[in-house]
């Protein structure tokens, strides 16, 4: 179930539903859990189960993978603001006939 876990967030898939489609559509996924296909559930369970543990086992990954030469680590800064959107299909509407009545 690691080597699973890993892989999938590797590809960039980190939601257990997810996984577990994977697990059934995708060749490389099925390699790796031997052709069985892990509920949803039972990945959700693993993961909160062994989170210390698997925090530990990425930073070591990391750091290896630093050493090697393979990643830089520097600081990640993400920004959440939230903007109001203001353009609704009636607006866009009335724009663009204002615009084609001005041409005429």
């Amino acid at each position: 179930m690691t080597m699973l876990l890993l892989y999938a967030y590797c590809v960039g898939i980190v939601s257990s539903r997810k996984i577990e489609r994977a697990c059934y559509e995708d060749l490389a996924f099925r390699v790796l859990t031997g052709n069985q296909q892990p509920d949803h559930s039972r990945i959700s369970d693993f993961r909160r189960r062994h989170l210390g543990a698997l925090e530990e086992l990425f930073v070591q990954i990391l750091r290896l993978c630093q050493k090697a030469g393979m990643v830089s680590l520097g600081q990640v800064a993400l920004d959440g603001t939230k903007v109001k959107a203001n353009a609704s299909k009636h607006k866009i509407l009335l724009w663009m006939l204002r615009a084609c009545r001005s041409r005429n």
